[in-house]
């Protein structure tokens, strides 16, 4: 094949052979870029350009205008979206942070545009870098709206258009992506949509209904995790029931926010959330009764816990895991004005859920409002009691000293791991680590209703 070629449409381009493409330089430059915008064309096996991708020039210049207008707003919307995940990773300026940029801030301060790429079928988009992440991203800019996806999904893109999920493209592994848009907290946003598929795979009929279900049902979801976080804020239903009846469902903060929804192959469908409290993702799944918090891989793997039958409903725990040593659930908690995302392991080695565990279990609920207060006593009982023996080993700072410690400072000492439930009578602590506990451990054991300091050894 010729390295260099005239085309009767695109003008004079170039072979790049470690690319596939055919290119050129152009003059035009986007937004305050300095960069050039080159002309990238497709030809992974060397068939020359294709009349389809000519077509496909003529149409993004007679829309050039549209799409220079467009897309700032539809980068800035991505931007606030995915804002906490990359306020972490980048050092903003004022003027770049979530109440001050502006879409031409974002296209002008924050992005570089390089490239006009056609695929071999006829779709289009930029390519572009940005602040917030090292590699090339595109905007397919060829349907009706814009669409984000990296620069290997633009260049190997499969897509296709669903009567009922709209476009979606494939990310060259198991999943079809797509997008929604959403009100949640009162403020606009794009929810990535995952549904489980191969490259060659179609979208199924089960997966179809689905996200039918899921759109009948999406605002009555999104109230019960407002109510769900109300509670787990003011300690307690009644007072999340009250609050919400006075303020709707936009009194939280972007506290647990849905991110991606997520459809398997057999139909299980649920919420990816961002965590701002700890900067994770939790799975909350919707598809069946009630909210159900677990692990993102959780949520992911559902279908393969139903189908080994490793999940059990219970009706005190709810969902509930099960592994060789009992059962484990994920648990959303408020400690000293904190929010945590703590497990609940409950041990049972003979796969038995009993009367005494589910009675514990409701002590923790009935106490959990209040339970704090309690620990912060217990705990500090237990070091002033312990100061002399714990000070042969441990050096403390001045304000853990026996004269200056307090209730409060002095959980500063303490990291909560997990609320454990005991096979032996239904025993329930806190289990943390803790320094003056050393190897053993320490632990708030509540069982009788009374917060007591235990080493981890004599409940575990």
């Amino acid at each position: 094949m010729e390295k260099e070629i005239t085309d009767k449409v695109l003008g004079q381009l170039k072979f790049f052979e470690k690319r596939k493409i055919w290119w050129k330089h152009t003059d035009v430059s986007l937004y305050s870029s300095d960069h050039k915008l080159d002309l990238w064309v497709q030809d992974e096996n060397h068939e020359g350009v294709l009349d389809v991708q000519r077509e496909a020039y003529k149409r993004y210049m007679e829309n050039a205008d549209k799409y220079i207008k467009e897309v700032p707003q539809y980068i800035l919307d991505y931007y606030k979206w995915h804002y906490e995940e990359i306020d972490r990773e980048v050092e903003l300026e004022d003027n770049q942070k979530i109440g001050s940029i502006t879409a031409e801030g974002v296209v002008n301060d924050l992005m570089n545009f390089y490239y006009l790429f056609i695929c071999r079928d006829g779709s289009y988009g930029w390519l572009a870098s940005c602040c917030w992440d090292d590699n090339y991203f595109a905007i397919l800019l060829s349907e009706s709206k814009p669409r984000m996806m990296t620069y290997n999904q633009l260049y190997d893109l499969n897509k296709i258009n669903d009567d009922t999920f709209g476009l979606l493209v494939h990310d060259g592994m198991q999943r079809w992506l797509g997008l929604e848009q959403n009100q949640f907290y009162g403020e606009s946003g794009i929810l990535q949509i995952e549904v489980e598929g191969g490259y060659d795979e179609e979208i199924s009929p089960i997966q179809q209904k689905a996200y039918k279900t899921y759109l009948k049902n999406k605002e009555a979801h999104f109230k019960d995790l407002t109510k769900m976080m109300l509670t787990v804020y003011l300690g307690d239903e009644k007072k999340a029931d009250a609050a919400m009846k006075v303020n709707g469902v936009t009194v939280v903060d972007r506290s647990l926010l849905p991110k991606t929804l997520y459809i398997d192959k057999e139909g299980n469908y649920g919420w990816i959330c961002y965590s701002s409290w700890d900067d994770k993702y939790l799975g909350v799944l919707l598809s069946e009764k009630g909210l159900h918090v677990m692990r993102t891989d959780e949520l992911l793997s559902y279908a393969i816990y139903k189908r080994k039958n490793e999940i059990v409903m219970d009706n005190v725990f709810g969902m509930l895991f099960t592994d060789y040593m009992g059962y484990e659930k994920t648990l959303i908690v408020k400690l000293a004005g904190r929010t945590y995302t703590l497990p609940l392991t409950i041990r049972a080695d003979d796969a038995e859920l009993t009367d005494e565990m589910r009675s514990a279990y409701k002590q923790y609920l009935k106490l959990n409002s209040t339970l704090w207060e309690g620990v912060k006593d217990a705990m500090l009982e237990y070091y002033l009691r312990g100061y002399d023996w714990f000070s042969t080993f441990m050096d403390f700072p001045e304000e853990l000293s026996k004269e200056n410690v307090n209730r409060e400072n002095v959980m500063s000492l303490v990291k909560f791991k997990k609320l454990y439930i005991s096979d032996i009578d239904g025993r329930i602590a806190w289990l943390c680590e803790c320094p003056t506990a050393e190897e053993d451990g320490l632990a708030f054991e509540f069982t009788d209703g009374e917060i007591e300091t235990i080493a981890q050894t004599d409940i575990i």
